[in-house]
Parts: structure tokens; C-alpha cells; sequence
């Protein structure tokens, strides 16, 4: 169901307008007034991390949690806003909305590969990795656990667990309703509406919408809200139904409709000798360094639609409780951009790019051209674009606004049912308590990634264009894959006396893997000068067809924690977990593409003169995570100073990364595996309630991570783990004043520093590249070699302030926010590409800023 912008907004403004039909009762009115400002200092955050409650000072995991009352404060709507909160905790979020990377302890989400957290929303295992970057709405409280938690929460918990609580129907009629507005074009509404359907039934619905038209331009068309714009629809509901006194049903709905930018990346030459050969420092700058522009002719689209529906029933029975979960989950999602094929010089003699390039170039008006340095930079440095008559001379910038570089189309759909059987011990005093359960999923997954030529004729926004079509397609991968899990886990947690506490957790995961392929065997459209054979290189090798594949995977994933409670003040815990991710597929066709191009067949093929001795291959392994933990929880000053800290050290076998290759052939990503990784770290929180009004808190992340062996690219043993920063810190105050009987004002403000962080495991080292080939064999390119050295493509450390000040009312909330507020401009990522001997690179947001009014009752 695809929803238009003014029935997304009319849905909105109808929960508002049912929601101040129902009468105020005086119960409704105290139960939806501000909380005082010590309610929260006073009130025990409780854990869910071992499927029970606990007080989160006692359960021996390194967990962050963050209450309702934090989360309103520091204005925390997606994931980004609450995981720059925690310590050795960072996020990347590039090239579309659903497209996060986390990175908790050194290990890294990983693109088209399985997550490495479990995120669980209302004891819900979510299976699809887009959910995660889902709009938070109507939270009660987050935790983030940190270290493998596979024992109790299974595959891909490699790196550890994000749960969320939403709140939960009332039995009394309230509401809520929000507007907002901000700088770059920001709007936002949502309302909210709960109370009882029966005498036993509960409901509660939150529907929202939001816009905003980005921080950056399109220079090509003027444009100020196609670049990195974002418009989301949401539409939450759940219901709980106390059928009996012993039975709890739980059932939650969501839709939501998101449309945004896609693949804003500029690209930065890491190639030192064409500096020395072009006296052009640019082509081996730094990407900190880099002005960007955005002037792309494909209008960059991610659109994503997604249904959730879960069904959880507890049963409290004579000595244990039981919880029963079914879940499905559906995405569809395609993702339209522009290419970068004119590096290459593919669509070089196409009608279309040639027409472009008699005004779209930026070589001077004194040899007859456009003078367009807005669009592509000062001529040669790097990027030289010539007008038509000078052919295969020019250095083409990938995402330009001419057709020479095509488009790039991918399509990732999903849908999965999953679901889960657990037995529980009901009596929190005993001795020995326990926990044992059986899990389930069924995951199919279409990928597509297509690249093709744009004539200028529009885009048709599916897997295969044929020749006749208006955007030809002359590269494709196309695959189903099916995965089913299969799961058994259990954990003991038994008191050895007053002050001791043995737990031990064992779960064990089948995961059976299969993938067909989609691409039909066909010939390229013949206007890319460098695809002239099959849309898929995997007809070369198995011209008759390109057969399924079939793996499995297994892990028995253990935890061992001892735990001691030194004084009623100190907690100190010791464990050992196992973490599982298992192994997959690249796209079928990623080992024949990457032969051809980069490594030596002694065929002819142009990977004989560039010979990087690459073991990618069309499936790689799975990844298993090994972590031993030291750690102290502690209450200090009457419970007013909350001090914890931890050790790790955690050793990674066959740790998947994305790569990213450009060529002649387009854009390529692939998964391949780091052999051997060791990450060694601390940390430190704290929370201090200085006094009634005035509370503290901050925290320091420090890691040491090191690659022992990576066959792949042994070049870089001993370098650091990828996409990890060395230390990252917090600090923050939340303050509350009393205007008046009436009012409260509150202020909270979040400062967060990461450290320096290299992106790909090569941090230097110079390796072989595609000039190697043209240098050979084309008399416009020096002979090589011309290695890549990714030294200067590391990004720098940043610090962001986030601010937000709100004046409370028993019905009327007014708030003022900052995101960002000292603009500090940074870079949101790095992907190097290293045989094409550059990166892509996309700006992080820039200052925001606005003001929400909220109505209760």
C-alpha cells in the first residue's frame, strides 16, 4: 500500500482530531503530566538483557540504557541521536536510509551481509536489518549491550544486542499531539491515542510524518531537496489483550513509507604518481580536505515500504511462564542513481554524452570549452572534462550531470517469518533460575544491482532494460536468496551464596543458505565500449547457466559470566561469550568480474597488467566472534554518582568486510573476510546526580585493534580494524529549573568526540590499480605502476554538540533544539576503492535546528 504525502499527512492530523473529541478525565490529566525532575534520579532503570528484569547496576553486561525522559531530552528520533550517546558505539549512515552501518567494540555492521546486533523491539527479534533504521516512536527505553550476546539472542549478535521498549497500551483515555518545524525545510507531526477497547483490551496508535529537504544542493539543477532529503511516513499500533488472568497477548502492526536521497558521494584520487606526473596535488589528497559538489542528472531515489507484524503471547503457568512469538516482516526497496562509468570512458562516444559535453565541460573557453567549474572543479585538478572532438583524454569524476556515466539501479526486497518458543522460571529469588527455548526463521531476499547506459530517455526502475529500452542495461546481478534457522538455547543462572553468581548460556544455530540467479543470459547493449559480452561476466565461465548454490552454517555459541557483589554498592563481573554471523553469497558473477579486470589469468585479459592477486571469491565464510570481559558496576554518594567500567578483549575469525571496486565494468561490492582480528578495549560511564536539579553523566570508549592475518590483502597485518576509531568520549549535563507551580524548564546538552578512523584495512600500503592497464596500453596514461596509497584517506577526528532546552507543562510541552550546533563539518564516511585507486566520500549533516510544541491530555 503506497501511500500519497497528503493521505500520510491527513492520517496524522485525524489521530490529533479523534484524540481531542474524547473527553478529559482528571485521571488522564495527571497521568500524562511532566514528570517531576527527580522522578527519574529515583526510579531503578531495569535490564531486560537476560530476558527477565534486573536492576541494570546488577546484571553482569556491559549495558547502556536509556530511559523515556533521556530520550525526550536529548530529542533522540533515530538511531543516530541515541547511539552518539555511548561509548565505543558509532553509526555510518551514507548511501540511503536503510543502509546503517554500527559499529560496536571494533566490529562493524557489514552492506549486503547480515547485521552484527541483535535489535529487538518489544521482545521481538527483528530479522530485517532496515528496521533498525526505522523512526523511533513512542519509546519507553533503550539498552545497548555490548559484546557477543549469541547465547540468548542468536545468529549475528556477533558485536551484541539493541532492544527497544515501546510504551505499552493504557487503560485510560490519553493522547498526544506534536508539530515541529526547523531549518532546511524541516516539518513534522505525529499524534498519538491510547486507552481501553474493553474491559481487557488495550490499544495504542502513533502515526507520524515528517519532512526535510536536506543540507545540500544540487549545482547542476539548483535543486535544494534532492541531494540528501528525507520524507517518512509511520504508522504504529499495538494492542494487548489480558485474555485470561494467566495469558498476555501482544500484538504490534507498523507501516512505514520512506523516500529519500541515495548515493551522495563525491569521489578522491589516491594516486601519488599522477601528482608527480600531473604536478596536481589533487590527485593524492586528503579527503578531509575535499569541497564537494553535487551535480548529478539521475535524480538519486531510495524509496523503501515496509509492513511489521508481530503476535507475543505470555502465559503465566505454575512455576515457569511461557512466551510464544510469531513474527512477519516485508520491505520492498529500490534505489535509483547516477553511475561511474565515464571514468572509463564506456559511454564515451554515445549520442548522448556526446551532446552533453559540448556544454557540461569544464575545459577553459580559450581551447573552445564550457568553463564549467561549478559543476566539475577547476579544470584538472583532478577532473578534466573536454568538449566533443577530443575523445578518451579527459579524467572523468564519477556522478557527473552528462550521460557518459550512466546509472546504477538496485533493488533489495525482503520478507522473513520468524518464531520463538521460551520457558521461563517465574520465581526471581530462587537459588537457581532458568531459561530454555526454541527459535525459528524463514528469510527470502531479492537483490538486484544493475548498471546500464543513460540516453537521456528516462529510467525504467527495474532489474533488466533490454537494448531497446531507454536505460539499456549492460552490467547485472540478480539473486534470490532463501535462509532458514533452526535454534535451541538455554541459560542457568544459580546463586552460589549470598554474594556469588555463577551463569551459564548455550544456544546452537543451523543456518541453511541457498541462492538462484535472476540474470537473464543475454549480451550487453553494446554502447559501453567495455561490456561487449554477457550482462553477467558468470556466462563466460558456465555459459549454459549459472547454477544454484547451497551452504550451511552451524555454531554452538556459549556464555560463561561469574559474577560478585562486593557490598551493596559494587557489583564485578567476569564472562566469556561466543558470538556467530554467518556466512553467504555475493552476488553470482563478483569472482569472474573481479578476475577479469584485476587479477592475472595470462589470458590478455586486463588483469594480466594489473595482477592485484585478489581472493575474492562468490560466497565467503561465516564469522565467529570470541570476547572475554572484565567489568564493575557501582553506586556511590547514596546512590547520587552511578560509576561502571569494563575490559575487553575480543578475537575475530574470519571478521567480514565490504569491499568496494570501481572499473570499466562500474561499481562492484562484494563481502570478503578478515582471517584474523584482535580488539582489546576499555570503558567508563558515569551518571551523577549532583544536585536535585543538576545531573551529570559521560563516558570514555578506548580500543586497540590490530588484523593478524588477512589473506586477501597480506599487506595489511597490523594494521587497525576498519571503520574503528581508537577513542571516542561523551559528556553532558541534563538541568532542571522551576519556573513557576506550573512550568518546568529543562535543559540538556550532549557533547560527543570520535577519534580518527581509518575505513578499509589497506591504511597506506600501496597496491596495484586499473591504471596499471590503461598505462600499458593506452598512450594518454603514463606507464605505471600507479599504486594507490590510502594515507591520506583517513578521517579526522570530529566533535559534535547537540543541545535541546523544553518548558513543561502539565498539558503543553515547548521545546527548541539543536543537532550539531557548532556546524562542525566532517566526513560521514569513507569507502576506499582500492584497485581504482580513490574513495567515495559523503559529508556528514550540517548545524540543525527548530522548535516542536507538544499537546497532552
Amino acid at each position: 500500500m503506497l501511500l500519497t504525502r497528503k493521505t500520510q499527512v491527513a492520517c496524522a492530523v485525524a489521530v490529533a482530531l479523534v484524540a481531542t473529541a474524547i473527553p478529559f478525565t482528571l485521571h488522564a490529566q495527571e497521568a500524562a503530566s511532566s514528570p517531576d525532575a527527580n522522578d527519574e534520579a529515583a526510579v531503578e532503570i531495569i535490564s531486560i538483557s537476560r530476558k527477565r528484569p534486573e536492576s541494570i547496576q546488577e546484571v553482569p553486561i556491559a549495558t547502556t540504557a536509556l530511559g523515556e525522559r533521556d530520550l525526550a531530552a536529548a530529542g533522540v528520533e533515530r538511531p543516530s541521536d541515541f547511539i552518539g550517546l555511548i561509548p565505543n558505539v558509532s553509526i555510518v549512515d551514507a548511501a540511503n536510509v536503510g543502509d546503517t552501518q554500527v559499529n560496536i567494540r571494533g566490529i562493524i555492521s557489514t552492506r549486503d551481509a547480515e547485521s552484527t546486533f541483535a535489535y529487538v523491539v518489544d521482545g521481538v527479534l527483528m530479522t530485517n536489518p532496515n528496521s533498525f533504521n526505522e523512526e523511533l516512536l513512542d519509546v519507553a527505553q533503550i539498552e545497548v549491550l555490548k559484546g557477543p550476546q549469541g547465547a540468548l539472542y542468536g545468529r549475528n549478535a556477533v558485536a551484541g544486542a539493541i532492544l527497544v521498549t515501546t510504551k505499552e497500551p493504557s487503560d485510560i483515555t490519553e493522547g498526544r499531539f506534536e508539530v515541529g518545524i526547523g531549518n532546511e525545510g524541516y516539518m513534522k507531526a505525529n499524534g498519538m491515542i491510547t486507552g481501553a477497547l474493553s474491559d481487557n483490551a488495550f490499544g495504542r496508535l502513533v502515526v507520524s510524518t515528517s519532512n526535510f529537504d536536506g543540507h545540500y544542493t544540487n549545482d547542476f539543477t539548483g535543486e535544494d531537496d534532492v541531494v540528501d532529503y528525507l520524507e517518512d511516513f509511520s504508522m504504529k499500533s499495538r494492542v494487548i489483550w489480558e485474555a485470561t488472568d494467566d495469558l498476555k497477548l501482544d500484538f504490534r502492526a507498523a507501516y512505514s513509507d520512506v523516500q529519500g536521497g541515495a548515493i551522495n558521494f563525491n569521489a578522491v584520487f589516491a594516486l601519488p604518481t599522477f601528482e608527480t606526473i600531473f604536478q596536481e596535488p589533487a590527485f593524492f589528497k586528503d579527503v578531509n580536505d575535499h569541497d564537494f559538489i553535487f551535480a548529478f542528472n539521475v535524480p538519486g531515489e531510495n524509496n523503501q515500504e515496509t509492513t511489521e507484524l508481530s503476535l507475543k503471547a505470555d502465559w503465566d503457568l505454575e512455576g515457569y511462564d511461557v512466551t510464544a512469538v510469531v513474527a512477519y516482516n516485508d520491505l520492498e526497496e529500490t534505489l535509483l542513481s547516477d553511475g561511474t562509468s565515464a571514468s572509463f570512458y564506456g559511454y564515451e562516444l554515445t549520442p548522448q554524452c556526446q551532446t552533453d559535453r559540448a556544454t557540461l565541460n569544464n575545459a577553459p573557453t580559450a581551447i573552445g570549452g564550457a568553463d564549467r567549474t561549478d559543476l566539475f572543479g577547476n579544470f584538472f585538478a583532478p577532473f578534466g572534462v573536454f568538449p566533443p572532438g577530443i575523445e578518451f583524454q579527459g579524467v572523468y569524476g564519477p556522478y557527473t550531470p552528462t550521460a557518459c556515466d550512466g546509472y546504477q539501479f538496485q533493488e533489495r526486497s525482503q520478507s522473513d517469518f520468524s518464531g520463538e518458543l521460551r520457558f521461563t522460571s517465574d520465581d526471581l529469588d530462587a537459588d537457581l533460575r532458568w531459561i530454555a527455548g526454541l527459535y525459528f526463521v524463514e528469510i527470502e531476499r531479492d537483490v538486484v544491482v544493475a548498471y546500464g547506459a543513460d540516453t537521456g530517455a528516462g529510467f525504467l526502475q527495474q532489474a533488466y532494460v533490454p537494448p531497446t529500452g531507454p536505460n539499456p542495461t549492460d552490467l547485472l546481478f540478480s539473486d534470490t536468496f532463501e535462509t532458514s534457522v533452526y535454534s535451541a538455547f538455554g541459560q542457568l543462572e544459580y546463586d552460589i551464596n549470598e554474594a556469588w553468581e555463577f551463569a551459564f548460556a548455550l544456544r546452537f544455530d543451523r543456518e541453511e543458505r541457498d541462492v538462484s540467479n535472476n540474470v537473464p543470459n543475454v549480451n550487453a547493449s553494446g554502447l559501453n565500449g567495455n561490456a561487449q559480452g554477457p550482462i553477467n561476466p558468470a556466462f563466460g565461465v558456465t555459459p549454459a547457466g549459472i547454477p544454484d548454490r547451497s551452504r550451511s552454517f552451524s555454531q554452538l555459541q556459549p556464555k560463561a559470566t561469574l559474577s560478585y557483589e562486593a557490598s551493596d554498592n559494587v557489583n564485578w563481573y567476569a564472562s566469556y561469550g561466543v558470538g556467530f554471523r554467518s556466512g553467504g553469497f555475493n552476488s553470482i558473477g563478483t569472482e569472474a568480474t573481479l578476475d577479469f579486470w584485476f587479477n592475472s589469468l595470462g589470458t590478455g585479459n586486463p588483469g594480466d597488467f594489473v595482477d592485484a592477486q585478489l581472493q575474492v571469491t562468490d560466497e565467503y565464510d561465516k564469522e565467529v566472534t570470541t570476547a572475554l570481559e572484565l567489568g564493575m558496576k557501582s553506586t556511590w554518594m547514596d546512590g547520587k554518582l552511578k560509576l561502571n567500567a569494563a575490559l575487553f578483549d575480543t578475537q575475530v575469525e574470519d571478521n567480514q568486510f565490504f569491499e568496494f571496486f570501481a572499473g570499466p565494468f562500474g561499481l562492484l561490492r562484494a563481502v570478503t573476510t578478515i582471517d584474523e582480528l584482535s580488539i582489546q578495549g576499555f570503558e567508563l560511564d558515569f551518571t551523577y546526580q549532583a544536585t536535585d536539579d543538576l545531573k551529570l553523566f559521560g563516558g570514555l570508549g578506548l580500543i586497540d585493534s590490530e588484523i593478524e592475518e588477512n589473506r586477501n590483502r597480506p599487506l595489511t597485518v597490523g594494521n587497525e580494524a576498519p571503520q574503528t576509531p581508537d577513542r571516542s568520549f561523551t559528556l553532558g549535563f541534563m538541568w532542571d529549573y522551576e519556573v513557576s507551580a506550573d512550568w518546568l524548564l529543562n535543559w540538556r546538552l550532549d557533547y560527543q568526540y570520535v577519534g580518527e578512523t581509518n575505513f578499509h584495512t589497506l591504511q597506506g600500503e600501496q597496491t596495484p590499480t586499473i591504471w596499471d592497464f590503461f598505462g600499458a596500453v593506452s598512450p594518454n596514461i603514463p606507464p605505471g605502476p600507479h599504486s594507490q596509497d590510502f594515507s591520506n584517506a583517513k578521517r579526522d577526528s570530529y566533535s559534535t554538540v547537540n543541545t535541546r532546552i523544553s518548558l513543561d507543562s502539565e498539558n503543553w510541552e515547548v521545546g527548541i533544539w539543536a543537532k550539531n550546533l557548532t556546524d562542525e563539518q566532517y566526513l560521514q564516511e569513507v569507502i576506499p576503492a582500492p584497485e581504482f585507486g580513490g574513495s567515495f566520500i559523503h559529508p556528514s549533516a550540517l548545524r540543525s535546528y527548530g522548535m516542536d510544541v507538544t499537546y497532552r491530555f
